[in-house]
Parts: structure tokens; C-alpha cells; sequence
């Protein structure tokens, strides 16, 4: 894992700082998505309770912009069918990726063609979402239903124009070619 704790430490969580823990998790867990849940557990175990709240309300910031038809129709896609919480799952693997894949997939969904590997089977880590608060729960030793949770912006649907499941392919053709060719 890399040495990136000393800088950790003095760091007033913000979106670069989170992006950097997805960064060097990733890194240090060789692109395996399973693995790099564990890696980034032990970086935010590395930080402070508030600041291990406070990665958990960026990464349900990131979860909301996320929340598009067109990233829902990749995860449907590319694991063959999507439900809700797939999609939730899906969202956890798009963070886990870093923010230049991250940000390339909310402009085109499409672009996701270039990174899923076979490392990432269906691309849902439903882990990912749950790390910052096994990471506070072990570093307070309080039980998780005493973690401030962040509200998911799920309630109103997706952003952008739904699609249907008929048309889904031509939505996203690299995608479509990859996984239904």
C-alpha cells in the first residue's frame, strides 16, 4: 500500500483528498476491484471519525451526480440487466475507477467501453459504498447505526431521458458491441 498516511493526516477532507484515497487504493489493489475495497478500508482507517464522515459525504455526493439514465443504461449493458441496486453496485465500481473514468463516464457513458477489463466481471462493488462506514465503525469502536449516513437523491429518478430497454444498445454502441456483439 502506498505511503500516502502522512498527508492524510493534516488533510481537511475535500474532492481532490477523495480522489486521491480512490487513487492510491486502486493503485495499491492492482485495478482489482475487490481488492481495492480492502486497500482503501485501510487508508480511511488512517484518518479521523469526522474525516472518515466526511469521505462518506463526498462519495454520496459522486453517487448522486451519477444517478443518469445513460450510466444506468451502461450498467444494463454490461451486466446483461440492471436493477435498482445493481445500479447502486454499478455506481460503487464507476467511483472506484477515479475521477478522469469517473468524469469521462458522466459526459459519455459510452467511454466506458475503453476501461471495463476482466477484472471488473459485471462492475458492481456494492463494497466500495460501504467502506466509510466500516471504517469509522473500527475507528470509534461505536456501532454502524451511529454513523451520520448521507441521504442518496434517489427519490426523484434518474437524471437525463430514460430509454427503453428495445433501443438500449443503439444508446450505447461500443458498449452494446462489446458485451452483446
Amino acid at each position: 500500500m502506498p505511503d500516502c498516511t502522512h498527508s492524510i493526516w493534516e488533510m481537511n477532507l475535500e474532492t481532490n483528498d477523495f480522489w486521491k484515497l480512490i487513487d492510491a487504493s486502486r493503485l495499491a489493489a492492482d485495478h482489482d476491484p475487490e481488492a481495492q475495497v480492502d486497500t482503501l478500508d485501510g487508508l480511511l482507517a488512517t484518518l479521523e471519525a469526522d474525516q472518515i464522515v466526511e469521505f462518506d459525504r463526498l462519495m454520496v455526493e459522486h453517487v448522486n451526480r451519477a444517478y443518469h439514465w445513460d450510466l444506468w443504461a451502461a450498467a444494463y449493458i454490461i451486466g446483461g440487466g440492471c436493477s435498482d441496486d445493481g445500479f447502486m453496485d454499478f455506481t460503487g465500481w464507476l467511483i472506484g475507477k477515479g475521477e478522469q473514468v469517473y468524469e469521462a463516464a458522466l459526459r459519455d457513458a459510452d467511454s466506458l467501453a475503453d476501461v471495463v477489463g476482466e477484472a471488473d466481471g459485471e462492475c458492481q462493488v456494492e463494497a466500495m459504498l460501504y467502506a466509510p462506514g466500516k471504517a469509522w465503525e473500527q475507528k470509534t469502536g461505536r456501532s454502524g447505526d451511529d454513523f451520520p449516513r448521507h441521504m442518496f437523491a434517489f427519490q426523484d429518478g434518474p437524471h437525463g431521458e430514460s430509454w427503453d430497454e428495445d433501443a438500449v444498445d443503439a444508446r450505447l454502441p461500443r458498449l452494446a458491441a462489446m458485451f452483446n456483439g
